[in-house]
């Protein structure tokens, strides 16, 4: 029997309600998480590396330098494929391998096979696209589900505070919050509908992330052919 990742399980669950109960859910959130730090770091390699290598082309050593920097991106981008597998339950498979052409030395052919990739400098521009829909996936994930579970728990812990803070303020001097039983229960109601959006958006946000890995990270269209 083929095991099923959670993300592909049918939940046999109000459409609706799916994404909220799926297991596939709280994997989808955590790769959204881990969005910014692998980011932060794929794109400080990419943007330091290259251009260490571009600003040596003039000595000897800048273009070995320039071609360590594109292998490294190709190793960074089979752990990214690698996260997606085991976080998103997708499998991306591997870009085509650097092609060396000619009667050149085996290690002249390979630099030259690595400079010339396409999946090589996709790779690389990954590493560029993927920062700032980092940013806004981990943003947006950190906010909806900090006030769907903040609002959605309101009733638990808003009797743990001082008596006297007790009434939550959203801006200057506007109450939130009081302490009458309706407008808990108002909130509480609030916090479980902004819950369940984020739980969509991350369903979302794990789209938008297949498809970027697919794109960039997987064999060219023309790899088939």
């Amino acid at each position: 029997m083929t095991a099923v990742h959670p993300c592909k399980r049918a939940a046999r669950l109000p459409a609706p309600l799916a994404p909220l109960l799926e297991p596939a859910t709280p994997l989808a959130v955590l790769h959204a998480l881990l969005n910014l730090p692998v980011a932060v770091v794929l794109f400080t390699y990419v943007v330091t590396a290259l251009s260490l290598g571009a600003g040596l082309l003039v000595t000897v050593v800048g273009l070995p330098v320039l071609v360590l920097a594109l292998a490294g991106c190709r190793l960074l981008g089979a752990a990214e494929r690698a996260r997606v597998r085991l976080l998103l339950g997708v499998r991306v498979a591997e870009p085509e391998p650097p092609a060396p052409r000619g009667d050149a030395p085996r290690l002249i052919a390979w630099c030259g096979a690595v400079l010339r990739s396409g999946s090589t400098w996709r790779q690389a521009l990954y590493a560029l696209v993927h920062l700032p829909w980092a940013v806004f996936s981990f943003t947006v994930t950190v906010t909806l589900w900090s006030a769907g579970l903040g609002l959605l728990t309101l009733p638990v812990w808003y009797w743990w505070l001082p008596a006297g803070d007790r009434e939550i303020h959203l801006f200057g001097d506007g109450a939130l919050l009081g302490s009458t039983p309706f407008e808990l229960a108002v909130c509480c109601l609030v916090g479980a509908a902004v819950t369940l959006g984020a739980a969509w958006t991350a369903r979302g946000t794990a789209a938008v992330d297949t498809a970027l890995a697919r794109g960039l990270l997987g064999p060219s269209g023309r790899a088939g052919l």
